[in-house]
């Protein structure tokens, strides 16, 4: 037998639960309807693709580009062999971070070579390099991106003369983006002597993954697509059948520079990450904006 009191408390429980899986499903019925087409080449997408899992958003992934490391880049291998030789390495990339790292252990280098090189890498990359390569950024950029090493080596003692290697992708079957020449341009205007070195390959995705971003994009099975850099702007543009079926969705980028680039190309950005150090921010960002809406609606 239960008490009056003990029976309140059932059904106050009980109240909660049914509020709870309520609330569930509409915030599912919100949030899961809005399927994200993710651009980002294979290996980032996965770590994309994980934290859209995590914040109860739809991703489908179709890598719009290809970021390949050749099996012996010969220009890491011979920046390697004079390391000591530079006062600064920069790391356009996490890709670039992996390329060196293999680089690395194919060779018996004395750590000491190390000693009077400053590794700079931005926002999440920095992690990764300490974790990889045991190695502390030199530098702290204020905005995770190319140009803000630039400014950060800009506020360094005794900068002009001091010699960089600045490891970045190779573009190949499509125009390079702005955002590396930009970045070498800002590297040069500090006086440093700047060694570019093409650390990896980035290519057009390939024909039956091109294919597959169309038929879901002219078939309405995606509401939003998320582009992580330029070059993914790029190759979708050049491969679009009927490029008026994007101005249904929602376009989303991983920080301003990016989103500079679609306006540039005539595209109308809805979504603009301002915490561009990783992507937990920009799935933030995009699944706010649909909340947004969802509020706005009602």
């Amino acid at each position: 037998q239960y008490t009056m009191h003990q029976l309140r408390s059932v059904y106050s429980v009980l109240l909660l639960v049914c509020f709870s899986l309520c609330s569930c499903v509409i915030n599912a019925q919100t949030i899961d309807t809005h399927s994200v087409l993710i651009t980002a080449p294979a290996g980032y997408a996965e770590r994309f693709r994980d934290v859209f899992e995590a914040d109860g958003l739809v991703p489908v992934s179709v890598p719009m580009i290809e970021t390949v490391i050749p099996e012996k880049p010969a220009c890491v291998d011979s920046l390697l062999m004079q390391i000591d030789a530079y006062d600064f390495v920069a790391f356009s990339s996490r890709k670039a971070i992996e390329s060196f790292a293999l680089a690395l252990d194919r060779q018996t280098i004395d750590p000491a070579a190390f000693a009077s090189v400053g590794f700079c890498a931005i926002g999440k990359d920095a992690e990764y390099m300490q974790e990889r390569l045991g190695l502390e950024n030199a530098v702290q950029p204020d905005e995770p991106s190319p140009s803000g090493i630039a400014k950060a080596l800009s506020r360094q003692p005794d900068i002009a003369g001091k010699r960089i290697a600045v490891l970045v992708p190779k573009v190949e079957k499509l125009k390079e983006p702005d955002v590396v020449p930009d970045f070498i341009r800002q590297l040069q205007d500090l006086e440093l002597q700047v060694t570019r070195i093409d650390a990896y390959t980035t290519r057009p995705a390939s024909p039956a993954a091109l294919q597959t971003a169309n038929q879901l994009i002219e078939s309405g099975a995606v509401s939003c697509i998320a582009f992580t850099s330029s070059a993914e702007i790029l190759v979708l543009l050049q491969n679009l059948q009927d490029r008026s079926r994007l101005d249904a969705l929602t376009i989303a980028c991983f920080g301003p520079y990016t989103a500079a680039f679609a306006e540039k190309q005539g595209l109308n950005v809805s979504i603009v990450a301002r915490d561009f150090s990783s992507f937990s921010g920009f799935i933030h960002e995009i699944e706010q904006f649909y909340k947004s809406s969802q509020i706005s609606v009602r």
